[in-house]
């Protein structure tokens, strides 16, 4: 596995790609690191990460690079947004940024929360994981940005197909 990841890794370094994601099963921190250690352009991992205690293995056996690489814990996955807020402090303690974090969330909940916390975005997408993916109604996607529904809440208010669903279940 090791050696067709870094195969990928050198045949992807010409092009500069912002990051190379996942190379390897999520755990596989020495995989993760051999890699690193062959590739000097960010690589992104973590989105199948869930714990502290798995992101700390990340951070402490992964080789990840906080000068340039991307982690991807999913703040609505990640066991709440205690539990995320804890993995965005023992990041800190190790000398990461937060705008180094861009969860791979792909719904209204994690685009809220990477905005509300100040992350480096969140990895989205709105035809993808519906009726709960995607934007607020009637936000549009400019140059891969979007700005969030002015109202109280995470997004999910404004999704009409979304609150119509969650309306039936309530109402039976």
């Amino acid at each position: 596995m090791a050696d067709t990841a870094i195969a990928y890794a050198r045949a992807l370094a010409p092009y500069k790609l912002r990051w190379y994601e996942e190379v390897g099963d999520p755990l596989d921190y020495e995989l993760q690191a051999k890699v690193a250690a062959q590739y000097s352009e960010p690589m992104a991992t973590g989105e199948n990460l869930f714990s502290l205690q798995d992101a700390r293995n990340l951070i402490r056996y992964g080789g990840v690079r906080p000068d340039r690489d991307i982690l991807q814990f999913d703040c609505a996955h990640s066991y709440g947004l205690v539990e995320y807020m804890r993995i965005l402090d023992m990041l800190r303690g190790h000398g990461w940024s937060s705008t180094r974090c861009i969860p791979h969330g792909g719904h209204q909940m994690s685009l809220n929360i990477a905005a509300g916390l100040g992350l480096g975005g969140n990895e989205s997408y709105p035809g993808i994981f519906q009726t709960f993916g995607g934007f607020a109604d009637g936000i549009p996607v400019n140059d891969g940005y979007v700005t969030l529904a002015d109202i109280p809440g995470i997004g999910f208010e404004v999704k009409k197909e979304l609150y119509t669903v969650i309306k039936s279940m309530l109402d039976n």
